[in-house]
C-alpha cells in the first residue's frame, strides 16, 4: 500500500531530486556517453527522459522502454516536447518484445540498479543487440569503501519503496554476461548521497558469432 502512494510522488519529482546532480556535471556524463549511439537504439528504464535531448543525429530509430506507468506519462511528455521522434513502450527489462538482434545501440543509466533480475535483463539486452552492437551504460554501484558497502546493504528508505538496490557490482555482472566489456570508467554521482555515490561508465560489445567470449 505505501508502495502505491509513494511510487506516483517518486515519479512526479524525480527530475527535481536529481537536479543538483544534472547541473554539477551528470548530465554532461549522459551526453557523453550518449553521443556514441548509432543505428537503431534502444534505452531501457528511461524514466522520465533525461537521456532524450542528448541522442545525437547518427541514431536513426530510438526505441525508449519503461514499466513505470507514472515515469511513462512524464517520459511522453518530454518526448513530445522536445519533438522526439521516439517509440515508447511499456515493457520490462527482462521481457523486451522485440525479435533478435533488432537494434545496433542499447542504452542503461541508472537503471540495472533497480531490475528484479540483472542476468536476466542483460541476457534480453544481448539477445535484441545485433553481433557486434554496443552496450552504453552509466549505473551507480557498490562502494568499494566497507562502511559504504556496509549502509548500501541496510537498503534505507526511500530504497525499497522504489526497488533500487544501491549495493549491486553491475560491473561484474556485465562481465558475467554474454556482453564483453570494452570500456569502463569508475566516478562519482555529483552532489548525490553517499551511498549513491560510486558510478561506472562505459560500454560492452555483443561478440561476433566468430569471436565466442
Amino acid at each position: 500500500m505505501l508502495k502505491r502512494l509513494f511510487l506516483p510522488l517518486y515519479a512526479a519529482t524525480y527530475d527535481l531530486i536529481n537536479a543538483s546532480s544534472e547541473r554539477a556535471g551528470l548530465r554532461r556524463q549522459r551526453h557523453d556517453l550518449i553521443a556514441q549511439a548509432t543505428g537503431a537504439t534502444i534505452e531501457i528504464g528511461a524514466g522520465t527522459g533525461l537521456n532524450l535531448a542528448h541522442y545525437p543525429p547518427a541514431v536513426t530509430r530510438l526505441v525508449l522502454t519503461e514499466p513505470d506507468p507514472h515515469m511513462i506519462r512524464r517520459l511522453r511528455r518530454r518526448a513530445a516536447r522536445l519533438g522526439c521522434d521516439a517509440e515508447i513502450i511499456d515493457a520490462t527489462a527482462g521481457q523486451l518484445p522485440f525479435p533478435d538482434a533488432s537494434f545496433g545501440t542499447a542504452v542503461v543509466t541508472f537503471a540495472l540498479c533497480s531490475v528484479p533480475d540483472e542476468q536476466a535483463a542483460l541476457g534480453e539486452i544481448t539477445r535484441v543487440l545485433a553481433p557486434g552492437g554496443r552496450l552504453l551504460f552509466l549505473e551507480h554501484v557498490r562502494s568499494a569503501d566497507p562502511g559504504v558497502a556496509a549502509r548500501q546493504d541496510k537498503m534505507p528508505f526511500p530504497y525499497p519503496l522504489i526497488g533500487c538496490h544501491p549495493n549491486r557490482d553491475t560491473l561484474q555482472e556485465i562481465k558475467a554476461s554474454p556482453l564483453a566489456v570494452e570500456s569502463v570508467r569508475s566516478g562519482e554521482v555529483p552532489k548525490a548521497p553517499k551511498i549513491e555515490r560510486p558510478m561506472i561508465a562505459g560500454v560492452a560489445r555483443k561478440p561476433a558469432p566468430s569471436e565466442g567470449r
